[in-house]
């Protein structure tokens, strides 16, 4: 006997998930309007997505007559993923859900080496943050340890760890330089964004490029461990012949543009912005040297990839509107003519969006197989 209701396909139950993650919710009328489909066969994706844990019903319609309709929300929180990273001094796990936002957060004191014992205890405290996340989420879906609610941990990594990260970690998992992360959450979180240029302005200044409103992700060539690496401007020569680099070249932007090179001896950096602020000359000769070497280095890149410029990282936390408006017109005089038409902001996530950048390839990935959005 053939069954009066067509059976599920994949193609319409992509669709519906497609539509609840991009307007967030949708009655049943409204998914059937939009796409074509049959109330039955609506109907059934939505029990199957619901056990599934990947919707949830959401509150009843309004209406001037009859019975209300039920809405039906995408449940961000029904995969989630992780980015890790490590300072000097600590490990910091960040979870985010299915839009990339975040979670819950854990920062544990360990001082960095990289042996195979350090890297032993990152693995445990990233173990047990995965499973602590994860629990609350389980309940009420069919996830199970086999269909995990952890699509994978992502490492903002400098350098390659001292032993093979499958050996730490029970997820799936891949390494991303800080930079790229970053870089990553700027696209994610900004859709109008085309080709740009983003410079970090850390201790240690890195910088990634985003084309077509993606990042650019050049051939692996190789034995590298760092995915996604984006050239390395911060070793563009600056100076031809000038300060000595950490990499042991002469001359490098870094050796200019890191904010540590702003304050005099035995001041901080936030002791130097905070002298700034107060109009002392010599901090201000100081900060518009800098400036200028910020200038050119952007500049620089420019004239490579026209793009626009998004400046995040430790520095660029103490910059304010006219700051940024100063780089803008410093980096527009050192621009080739017929160049000058560009972008200059700041970043528009906070301090440590490396973070979320390295877990959210496991979510762009995810939602290419579930929605057929295009990671």
């Amino acid at each position: 006997m053939t069954s009066p209701h067509p059976a599920p396909n994949a193609r319409a139950r992509t669709a519906i998930i497609r539509h609840l993650y991009e307007h967030r919710t949708a009655t049943k009328q409204e998914l059937a309007q939009e796409l074509g489909l049959s109330a039955p066969t609506i109907t059934q994706h939505l029990r199957e997505l619901a056990a599934r844990g990947i919707v949830t019903p959401d509150a009843l319609q309004r209406s001037t007559g009859g019975r209300k309709a039920r809405s039906y929300a995408f449940n961000p929180r029904h995969r989630l993923a992780i980015g890790l990273a490590t300072t000097t001094t600590t490990v910091t796990v960040r979870a985010i859900d299915l839009y990339g936002d975040t979670v819950t957060e854990l920062s544990r004191t360990l001082p960095y080496r990289n042996d195979a014992a350090y890297w032993q205890r990152v693995g445990i405290i990233v173990n047990e943050f995965a499973d602590s996340t994860a629990a609350p989420h389980r309940r009420g879906t069919t996830a199970s340890a086999s269909d995990d609610i952890i699509l994978g941990i992502g490492l903002c990594l400098r350098t390659p760890a001292a032993i093979p990260l499958e050996q730490i970690v029970r997820h799936p998992c891949g390494t991303i330089h800080p930079a790229d992360a970053s870089a990553t959450s700027e696209a994610w979180f900004d859709p109008t964004l085309g080709d740009a240029i983003c410079l970090y302005l850390d201790r240690q200044p890195s910088g990634s490029l985003i084309i077509d409103g993606r990042l650019h992700q050049p051939a692996r060539r190789g034995d590298t461990a760092i995915t996604h690496r984006n050239g390395a401007i911060e070793h563009m020569t600056l100076v031809p012949d000038g300060r000595e680099c950490t990499c042991g070249r002469r001359g490098c932007m870094s050796a200019y543009c890191s904010p540590q090179t702003l304050p005099e001896d035995y001041e901080s950096i936030p002791g130097f912005f905070s002298v700034l602020e107060q109009g002392e000359t010599h901090h201000r000769e100081r900060m518009n040297t800098w400036l200028d070497y910020v200038a050119q280095a952007i500049a620089n890149a420019r004239t490579i990839v026209a793009g626009d410029v998004i400046v995040g990282g430790e520095a660029a936390t103490y910059l304010d509107d006219d700051d940024i408006a100063d780089l803008h017109r410093r980096v527009a005089e050192r621009t080739p003519p017929g160049m000058a038409g560009f972008v200059l902001r700041k970043s528009l996530r906070d301090d440590r969006q490396y973070i979320v950048g390295a877990a959210l390839r496991f979510v762009a990935d995810y939602l290419a197989d579930i929605a057929g959005i295009a990671a």
